[in-house]
């Protein structure tokens, strides 16, 4: 499977596309900064034309990558709300609009984990899976971007075989 866990910068990351995830309400209340290459009101004009689960691709902007995906994640509600199905399609959904514009690499923070408030595992289980099961149809290199030295550790502990150093 070509899936890795890398700690580095997802700005700084050299790949065919990135993905940016994020809420509205977050962008709003200043709690994230907006995707790498835009402005915040750019990212805000984007993002408000999206439900949950949507996703457009634009190009990037003095950024190591062709492509900048953006989608609005969903946030976790305790579990019972359908998230995990949510978080499943939001995945299949980005890889294959990657795949759609003949991307050969791509570079993902973990979708929904950290302020939207998904368990850190669950969120990565969903992720692996995913992926895995893309890679049975299509030859795209994953890797799941950390921006934090903690949380990489955290989850290569998880799939040490995913990990890179």
């Amino acid at each position: 499977m070509s899936l890795h866990f890398v700690c580095e910068d997802l700005a700084e990351f050299e790949s065919d596309a990135i993905l940016y995830a994020a809420t509205v309400e977050a962008l709003r209340e200043d709690r994230t900064e907006p995707a790498p290459g835009t402005e915040k009101g750019e990212e805000l004009d984007i993002l408000s034309k999206l439900s949950e689960g949507e996703l457009c691709i634009v190009y990037a902007n003095d950024l190591y990558c062709t492509y900048v995906i953006h989608t609005l994640c969903p946030v976790w509600q305790g579990g019972d709300k359908g998230e995990a199905e949510k978080l499943a399609a939001c995945w299949k959904g980005c890889l294959q609009l990657a795949a759609d514009h003949d991307c050969r690499s791509v570079g993902f923070p973990l979708i929904s984990a950290g302020i939207y408030g998904f368990p850190e595992e669950t969120a990565l289980k969903i992720a692996v899976e995913a992926v895995e099961a893309f890679q049975q149809d299509h030859s795209m290199e994953v890797d799941l971007v950390f921006a934090d030295e903690e949380s990489f550790r955290r989850c290569a502990a998880l799939y040490p075989q995913l990990a890179e150093d």
